[in-house]
């Protein structure tokens, strides 16, 4: 065993209960959940094999069930992953895994731009298959992750897709940003669906990743606090930015203006050992971020 989970272990004892009563107070609200809408069809943007799951998991069960078609579209091979597998045997293991989350998640469709892991960028040539494949598709609701987030990928993700819409005039959709490293501050979701009948097909789907080296409690976890933002609580739910089309694209040019390596300010909420210390790192900046971008693009909205 390492030291850091010696000393894991030896903290344990009182950092769950401490984490349980600050994040139990932290996650409070009265939010009335939705039930999704029912769309015909939905894209969702994942960075990585396993962002799909991780995020909006139990959403997009929700309008499998509904009878949406769910179309998800992974940006990058996956190849950096922390994982002891060679490159070759990762990429392939992590889109068989993908081939078994598809029937836990409803997916429609699943394909692959292949983008270096770590190298996602907005250039012409991928602003115009992300758009080709947006036409292609027709969603009402795309799926994102959000630019402020830890890890580089999902950022440029975020504005990838901003940099399409951009230059996609004719096209009007609802985009959803969804949590995977850094956690929304309560008061930036304006989305809430309850995925309490959907949360254990959402877990089902963690456990397929082998692949991964990295723990998924945290994830899971904040979808139990998350319930506590609706009135009244309930199970479990996750929690959503949703924008039109203008209010995302501003809010992705605002942020893109600031040039802060965002990777460097936050830390990933995979384990519920550490959550207090990556929901609350540099707190105070992230919320900022949200509350002036968000007030931004609702005054020109």
């Amino acid at each position: 065993m390492s030291r850091k989970e010696l000393v894991m272990n030896a903290v344990r004892p009182v950092n769950a209960p401490v984490t349980k009563f600050i994040l139990g107070r932290h996650y409070q609200g009265d939010m009335k959940p939705v039930v999704n809408e029912p769309v015909k069809r939905v894209l969702v943007l994942a960075p990585h094999m396993d962002d799909e799951t991780i995020g909006p998991g139990g959403t997009l069960r929700q309008h499998a069930d509904q009878g949406a078609e769910i179309h998800c579209l992974f940006i990058t091979d996956g190849a950096s992953s922390v994982s002891e597998m060679s490159i070759d045997e990762l990429k392939a293991k992590r889109k068989e895994e993908i081939d078994r989350v598809t029937g836990i998640l409803g997916l429609s469709s699943v394909s692959y731009m292949n983008q270096p892991d770590g190298g996602v960028n907005s250039n012409p040539e991928n602003i115009q298959y992300l758009k080709k494949k947006i036409l292609e598709i027709d969603p009402e609701i795309i799926y994102t992750t959000p630019f402020i987030d830890a890890h580089r990928d999902h950022t440029a993700t975020a504005r990838l897709l901003s940099d399409t819409l951009k230059r996609m005039e004719d096209v009007k959709v609802k985009v959803r940003l969804y949590e995977i490293n850094c956690a929304f501050p309560p008061d930036a979701i304006n989305c809430l669906v309850d995925t309490t009948e959907q949360h254990e097909k959402k877990v089902e789907a963690t456990k397929v990743f082998e692949s991964q080296a990295i723990a998924f409690d945290g994830f899971l976890e904040l979808n139990h606090y998350k319930g506590q933002l609706a009135s009244p609580d309930v199970k479990t739910a996750e929690g959503f930015i949703e924008w039109n089309k203008k209010s995302f694209v501003e809010h992705c040019e605002a942020l893109t203006q600031m040039e802060y390596n965002f990777a460097e300010k936050f830390k990933q909420v995979n384990r519920t050992d550490t959550l207090l210390w990556a929901l609350f790192k540099n707190y105070a900046m992230k919320k900022d971020l949200y509350r002036k971008t968000m007030n931004n693009t609702n005054q020109s909205s």
